[in-house]
């Protein structure tokens, strides 16, 4: 592939892409335990969670908390909103197990605040997503994550199904007291 191809296949439209609508077949399932997901709008919170209940994977955006039998998924806003940051994302994970901090490796700017995890009574999950290469750069991410407290962090990308089964694992053996 040309650099030129390389650099027009990054500015595709990941809904337009052929892997966003392949299925992953996955066989693991998040059992007995639900998670709730926060992180800023856009970074991937709802295509993660429609990829782990292999749903159609075209986009919308969550206006509201919307609760699965296993997940919690946030509006971006109350976290980009520092405002809401505390108290928004706090009262519906006490209906969680595990909290997961999500940020996309291409978003450079963080609005988890630093140790943010201690908010929480359980563990924190860092998920950093959008790494839908091996050449993509998770560091800055990773960091972010890091510094709001997360204690286990898992790259994935819900358009090639990195890390998704990791996660799931995670999700299913991690101590609900080591927080």
């Amino acid at each position: 592939m040309s650099e030129k191809d390389s650099v027009n296949a990054a500015l595709v439209n990941p809904e337009d892409r052929e892997e966003y609508h392949r299925s992953l077949g996955l066989t693991k399932k998040i059992e007995s335990r639900k998670i709730i997901l926060v992180g800023r709008s856009r970074c991937g919170k709802t295509t993660l969670i429609r990829r782990l209940h292999n749903l159609d994977m075209s986009y919308h955006k969550t206006q509201s908390i919307e609760a699965w039998s296993d997940a919690i998924d946030t509006p971006g806003e109350y976290t980009d909103t520092p405002f809401f940051s505390r108290g928004a994302a706090i009262t519906p994970a006490y209906d969680a197990d595990i909290v997961c901090f999500c940020h996309d490796c291409g978003n450079d700017i963080c609005r988890l605040p630093q140790m943010f995890s201690m908010s929480f009574a359980k563990p924190v999950i860092g998920i950093v997503t959008k790494a839908d290469s091996d050449d993509v750069s998770t560091e800055q991410a990773e960091l972010f994550l890091h510094n709001a407290g997360a204690r286990h962090i898992v790259i994935t990308s819900s358009l090639t199904g990195r890390g998704i089964e990791e996660l799931i694992d995670l999700i299913n053996t991690i101590d609900l007291n080591d927080y």
